[in-house]
């Protein structure tokens, strides 16, 4: 994804959705042009500054990273070859709410000896909100539950110092937050903040039907460099900014190779790559739900994760990456199913030789009966 600015030495990939959703969050200042724009603007340098924390601390630790805005916020994507530690990554959780305290400070603390024009003029509105998107979605954002980054600071100091034992532990301790959320949102009529936790708790409680009850007790030293998530754009409100209203994701890679042991390899991870993608793919996502996927892939490649997979290329249009999947080694997990879906694309607009690939994938197996998605 070709970058559309550089941040410090950071490629910056800008979505469209991005702008429309942060024109959404502030469509209750539609009738007065100057502080809807207003509004954008923070949210941009805010959600931005946010990310280049993250990466930031990637670089401290010689991960390489890009940085991506999209509809649901924003994505710190760690590039190359790098590891980190629980300790080191638990510190990359933190650096992005930290830099926004650090700059909600600064701007607080230059309030306070330059004059910011009358209560409820422009530049004090745009403090307000700078304040609140800095340090009230900072403080939201450290709540103790996945995958936002208080979860993630949570379970990477946990784990530094208890290993894996207490997987379902740290999610219960994410239900039971969101389920307070919620309670606060309901007493307070923030219909969006309910929305929110809900959709938080929902995730933590199906990632904990899928973790086992027995986890290895060993503490794994290191982690791949891993995909980071910004805060949800945040929504104000005629009295001011109100509480945060759109859900985040963030993506972990796998445990680096060497620092497996065959026990631990059963053990299926806190954050499912493959739930992800297939979210956000019927979220009507295709773009975000690609990276997901094509990890979940990689590191088991199950017929229903291809199928989701070649579903989200297709809605993208990425049809080299379709043929590159079909000349791949994982291509003979691919059902039956998902090869006729590809067939079905391989009209005027797609590579010449994408139906001969299926083709030719097709009579070099033979397809189990019992084969599907």
């Amino acid at each position: 994804m070709r970058p559309h600015f550089h941040v410090a030495g950071f490629p910056v990939h800008l979505h469209p959705l991005f702008l429309l959703v942060s024109l959404a969050t502030g469509w209750s200042l539609i009738s007065e042009p100057a502080r809807l724009a207003l509004w954008v603007a923070i949210v941009f340098v805010s959600v931005l500054l946010h990310e280049l924390g993250h990466a930031l601390a990637f670089r401290r630790y010689g991960c390489a990273s890009r940085i991506e805005l999209h509809g649901m916020g924003g994505t710190t994507h760690a590039t190359g070859v790098g590891h980190l530690t629980h300790q080191q990554s638990a510190w990359v959780s933190f650096a992005g709410p930290g830099i926004g305290f650090a700059a909600g400070g600064l701007v607080w603390a230059a309030s306070k000896l330059l004059p910011t024009g009358e209560p409820g003029g422009l530049v004090h509105q745009g403090l307000q909100q700078f304040l609140f998107v800095n340090i009230g979605w900072g403080l939201f954002n450290l709540l103790p539950v996945q995958p936002m980054d208080g979860g993630h600071l949570l379970a990477d100091l946990v784990r530094a110092r208890n290993g894996y034992r207490y997987e379902r532990w740290l999610l219960g301790i994410g239900i039971a937050t969101a389920v307070a959320v919620l309670g606060l949102a309901i007493w307070s009529k923030h219909i969006w903040l309910g929305l929110l936790a809900m959709m938080l708790g929902m995730m933590n409680f199906e990632q904990l039907r899928r973790t086992p009850q027995q986890a290895p007790a060993a503490a794994r030293t290191f982690f791949p460099p891993k995909a980071r998530r910004a805060a949800p754009l945040p929504e104000p409100s005629s009295q001011g900014p109100v509480s945060v209203q759109r859900l985040m994701d963030s993506l972990r890679g796998p445990p680096a190779a060497q620092a497996w042991t065959e026990e631990e390899d059963e053990l299926e991870g806190p954050h499912d790559p493959a739930l992800v993608g297939e979210m956000l793919l019927d979220s009507g996502l295709p773009e975000l739900a690609v990276h997901p996927l094509q990890t979940a892939f990689t590191q088991a490649p199950l017929p229903r994760t291809g199928h989701a997979l070649v579903l989200a290329l297709l809605r993208t249009g990425r049809l080299r990456d379709v043929s590159a999947l079909l000349d791949s080694s994982h291509a003979k997990q691919l059902s039956e199913d998902t090869l006729a879906l590809i067939s079905e694309h391989a009209g005027e607009a797609a590579p010449a030789t994408l139906a001969e690939r299926v083709t030719a994938l097709r009579h070099g197996r033979t397809p189990a009966p019992d084969e599907s998605r």
